[in-house]
């Protein structure tokens, strides 16, 4: 018989009964929000409302946590941060499973977006110039890398 916090723990986006968890453990995507690109493409991803339990977070505003992930080998400069369930995915996961999560959008548009960006063939093949790209852009607004 489960323990009455296993019956009333809410369930996580997998759908599994939620488990205690400290704050660096929740379901949360870390991503850069002084960037125009990623802040863009969070926004298209309209995960705040499709996922309210996903808590979404500029890396600007959370030094402790990029500090514990750059710990466990996760440098944000090099890519955004989605925690599921306690798996953490990074960099080119990160915007496949954001495109796996839009796929419950009821946009068309939205969805095939998030999709060529990641799970389309090429998607991960074009991360890396993505990223590039993204440092270029700071650097002529004038915007530091994530301390």
């Amino acid at each position: 018989m489960p323990s009455r916090s296993e019956q009333h723990a809410p369930s996580s986006l997998s759908g599994a009964p939620a488990r205690e968890r400290s704050p660096a453990e929740d379901d949360y995507l870390l991503y850069d929000g002084d960037c125009p690109a990623c802040s863009a493409y969070v926004a298209m991803s309209r995960l705040r409302q499709l996922y309210p339990g996903l808590r979404i977070m500029s890396a600007r505003a959370e030094p402790a946590l990029v500090a514990a992930l750059r710990g466990k080998g996760y440098e944000i400069n090099e890519g955004m941060i989605l925690s599921l369930d306690g798996v953490i995915h990074f960099g080119p996961d990160a915007t496949r499973m954001i495109a796996v999560l839009g796929r419950s959008s009821p946009s068309w548009w939205r969805r095939a977006a998030l999709g060529s960006l990641g799970t389309a063939p090429w998607a991960r093949a074009l991360y890396p110039w993505l990223n590039r790209a993204r440092q270029l852009l700071l650097r002529l607004l004038g915007r530091r890398p994530i301390g």
